[in-house]
């Protein structure tokens, strides 16, 4: 019989985190190519064409989705290896994250904006990191503004993310008037170019149609992703409370950090039910934030058994999943 102490430092192991990230591929393959996935129609730009209608191919949109994903995997492992948020070395947040996607595998299999926005934000946290102390770091901050701003042009829910790393330059201690004019211009640059080289007209940039999420999938489907958006908002935010005592003894760069994180991921569940006619585009974030908090949790909490509640939340977004295939 395997010891517990094993499991428990398995599932922290490269080999658990990349060998769930692999079944969990597989399963979406066999969802795509078994023909259950349905496609994700509407454009939602305020000026360009949101991402879900870059790609015309289906295949492509598959495979498109499937890299934005894995980039979104690589940030997190960055994220960790550079700056040590998580207080350890653990793989466990790339499983999580794997596993939470695949619970929502309409969404997984296609590329859309939730897609995109999974990668750029991480992105753009990795640039906010490291500007920490460093006030003289505005190309990374004008770059993190550039790349929201570009991106609110396909899809005005970028925009929200501005609110998080504008706290984010104050958690940095490099909030002063260099940087904060390096973010305004780094908002500006984009829609200055697009209409400056009449890429889009004055006229054309307009507030995109509301579509409520029951018109695009059916009710049932609806319940299910309910169900999986509140298991990971649950699991987030409890893990939050518990990480807490923790935060609080860290030293002054690991708690600007993690602050970045817990408002991240609040500005996230807060944005969701706000906008709820549109919460699919937030599902990949929220994913996101839930496995980098729940791995916070486990990576300094390895207690003897602490693998099952981590085998108990697996198992029921692979449950999640079932349901849409097999049941």
């Amino acid at each position: 019989m395997i010891k517990a102490s094993i499991l428990t430092r398995l599932v922290h192991s490269r080999a658990f985190g990349l060998g769930v990230a692999a079944i969990v591929a597989v399963a979406a393959c066999v969802y795509f190519f078994g023909g259950y996935c349905v496609p994700l129609t509407g454009d939602n730009g305020l000026a360009l064409c949101s991402a879900n209608e870059w790609l015309p191919s289906p295949l492509l949109d598959f495979a498109s989705g499937m890299a934005g994903c894995a980039a979104t995997m690589l940030i997190m492992y960055l994220l960790n290896k550079v700056y040590n948020v998580l207080r350890s070395m653990s793989m466990l947040n790339l499983a999580l994250f794997a596993a939470m996607q695949l619970a929502t595998p309409d969404l997984f299999t296609q590329f859309y904006t939730g897609t995109v926005m999974a990668a750029v934000v991480p992105l753009c946290v990795m640039l906010l990191f490291s500007c920490f102390r460093e006030p003289r770091s505005t190309r990374h901050v004008f770059l993190i503004f550039l790349l929201l701003s570009f991106f609110t042009a396909t899809q005005y829910s970028f925009a929200v993310y501005t609110i998080v790393f504008f706290i984010g330059l104050g958690q940095m201690r490099i909030f002063n008037l260099r940087s904060v004019a390096a973010a305004f211009l780094g908002l500006v640059t984009p829609w200055w170019l697009l209409i400056g080289f009449g890429a889009v007209h004055p006229d054309e940039i307009a507030l995109p149609e509301f579509v409520s999420i029951f018109s695009v999938i059916n009710h049932e489907d609806t319940l299910l992703l309910l169900i999986t958006l509140g298991v990971t908002a649950f699991a987030m935010l409890l893990c939050f409370v518990l990480n807490l005592l923790k935060t609080i003894a860290y030293n002054a760069r690991a708690r600007a950090y993690n602050g970045t994180f817990t408002v991240l991921a609040l500005v996230t569940v807060a944005a969701a039910c706000a906008d709820y006619r549109n919460i699919i585009a937030y599902v990949p974030m929220l994913n996101f934030c839930a496995a980098m908090e729940i791995t916070h949790y486990f990576s300094t909490h390895r207690a003897e058994k602490s693998f099952i509640p981590i085998f108990v939340l697996l198992a029921a977004y692979a449950a999640i999943f079932a349901c849409q295939t097999v049941i």
